[in-house]
């Protein structure tokens, strides 16, 4: 069974190769996500660098923006190689969170790239080892777990009125407008607006928000991006929703000005699955997406570890306190002309030290008789 995935994420688009080329310090660009290895994944690039001492050199990087809640560790051995300035860099990584690793420094100068028509990235993964929670290596589990398909990508358009237009262009600091419901994945979202700001009187605050998720479910997680088609303003984020609430761009994206400044105004949401995770903390995304229940394997094990964790289980039942054993040790105590004995009074608390209330019913009931 083979170990090694690759991928290429390649930016021939005029418009992008040019917005790389004159890219601010910390602007960013990303790939598509991609999965590899049964997890989700994208590349990240930062064409002016993203910390102070980059700055005017390109950094690359490999993300993974979801780790599961069952693994300890994800060890891999990655290339990451820009074809056309003949830049590779390689090294080993584990990841035990959501994080991202790659090259950074003075690998690649921004200005190698000037004269370059085609931008081709490309991404090699060996898998080392892949470690659960409790510390067992089951890579076994994840070769081979390559998705060709698409992900799933979902796009949402907002196109403003004028009416609406002229109530945002003067609308008042913290009053917000939301776009109508759409749904993606199975899921209803809204776009929603701050014109004047949140936070920040003057920082126009765009968000994506959740309305509701199903109580059987732990979390969804996707990856967007938010953008002003106008001023062509953007934002990329991506975030693991766990309730029903909007996340958004930072404040200082999009001024209360520039809104004022448009006679038109459109937003545009991309949004891309990364994962949909049920309350047994299983990745379901393969099946919510064709609207299956998840395998019957999974729904057993899910209950194994649910029985071996819970204090009533079989394997607890020896050491799980006898009421009758309270009760014969007062009877005891009354025939040799005693109270309630201090084996009783011990039966009748439980291993956290907390009396256990029916059993003082029953203790005190018998001394009053």
């Amino acid at each position: 069974m083979t170990s090694i995935f690759q991928y290429e994420w390649k930016v021939n688009d005029a418009t992008t190769l040019q917005k790389m080329k004159t890219a601010s310090f910390t602007q960013e660009f990303r790939s598509s996500v991609f999965s590899a290895f049964g997890l989700r994944w994208y590349m990240q690039a930062h064409p002016n660098g993203h910390a102070s001492r980059e700055e005017g050199f390109f950094d690359l990087y490999l993300y993974l923006p979801y780790f599961p809640d069952k693994l300890k560790a994800f060890e891999i051995a990655q290339t990451l190689q820009c074809l056309e300035t003949d830049t590779k860099h390689e090294r080993t990584a584990t990841f035990d969170t959501s994080e991202g690793t790659g090259w950074s420094g003075q690998i690649l100068a921004m200005r190698d790239i000037e004269k370059c028509e085609t931008l081709t990235f490309v991404l090699k993964m060996e898998l080392i080892a892949v470690y659960d929670v409790n510390g067992d290596d089951v890579s076994e589990e994840y070769l081979n777990k390559h998705d060709a398909a698409a992900p799933a990508t979902y796009e949402f358009p907002w196109n403003i009125s004028d009416e609406v237009l002229q109530q945002m262009q003067t609308a008042s600091f913290e009053q917000k407008f939301r776009s109508s419901i759409f749904s993606a994945f199975g899921f209803r979202w809204s776009l929603g607006i701050y014109p004047k700001g949140q936070k920040v009187e003057g920082d126009a605050n765009l968000y994506l928000q959740l309305l509701s998720l199903p109580p059987k479910l732990k979390s969804v997680h996707v990856a967007f991006i938010l953008r002003c088609v106008q001023t062509d303003t953007q934002h990329h984020s991506d975030h693991e929703y766990e309730r029903a609430y909007g996340v958004g761009w930072p404040d200082g994206k999009l001024s209360t000005a520039e809104i004022q400044a448009c006679s038109e105004l459109a937003f545009m949401a991309k949004l891309e699955l990364i994962a949909v995770v049920d309350r047994d903390g299983d990745d379901i995304t393969e099946w919510h997406l064709q609207g299956k229940s998840k395998p019957k394997q999974l729904q057993v094990r899910a209950q194994e570890d649910t029985k071996q964790d819970s204090p009533d289980s079989p394997d607890d039942a020896d050491d799980a306190e006898d009421p009758s054993a309270a009760l014969r040790a007062f009877f005891a105590g009354l025939q040799a002309g005693n109270g309630p004995s201090n084996d009783a009074q011990t039966a009748s608390k439980s291993e956290s030290g907390q009396s256990d209330p029916l059993m003082a019913v029953r203790l005190d009931s018998l001394s009053m008789n």
